[in-house]
């Protein structure tokens, strides 16, 4: 088990990448927003300062491999999730899904995925001109 965990550590690492999309410019920054009809308010998908996990990347991976546990059956799962999260104003984790994946065809490893993600501390918030704002997030994991 422990290679499986180093093995799954090392995909983690490389293929961790939080970042933006631009979509719609406001103009006046390069902070750039959109609408979430889930949400019901607007999220930003670039700003000057991204939101960031306690100590940054490697608290992320490290939060992440202590807290996810492969579902019976699916230690030798490979392939890859894409995760979409929005990180709120206030920190916390809001709206998590994978992307391109309806609620029925999620796999066991994609629930354990999402609950991983649901269970985060708050963040610190991203910013946009000094004040704190939700930004969402995509967060590709490969197994």
């Amino acid at each position: 088990m422990n290679k499986i965990a180093l093995i799954f550590l090392i995909q983690i690492i490389w293929g961790y990448s939080c970042k933006a999309q631009n979509r719609v410019s406001t103009g006046a920054t390069d902070c750039v927003q959109e609408y979430d009809s889930t949400l019901q308010q607007k999220v930003y998908t670039n700003v000057d300062k991204m939101p960031e996990f306690e100590e940054g990347e490697l608290s992320l991976m490290k939060f992440f491999r202590d807290h996810f546990r492969y579902p019976k059956d699916q230690d030798f799962f490979q392939g890859s999730i894409n995760l979409v999260f929005v990180i709120g104003a206030d920190g916390q984790v809001k709206n998590v899904h994978i992307a391109n994946k309806q609620d029925a065809s999620l796999t066991l490893v994609d629930k354990e995925a999402l609950r991983v993600l649901n269970s985060m501390p708050k963040w610190k918030p991203g910013r946009c001109k000094g004040e704190n704002v939700p930004v969402r997030m995509f967060w590709p994991i490969r197994f």
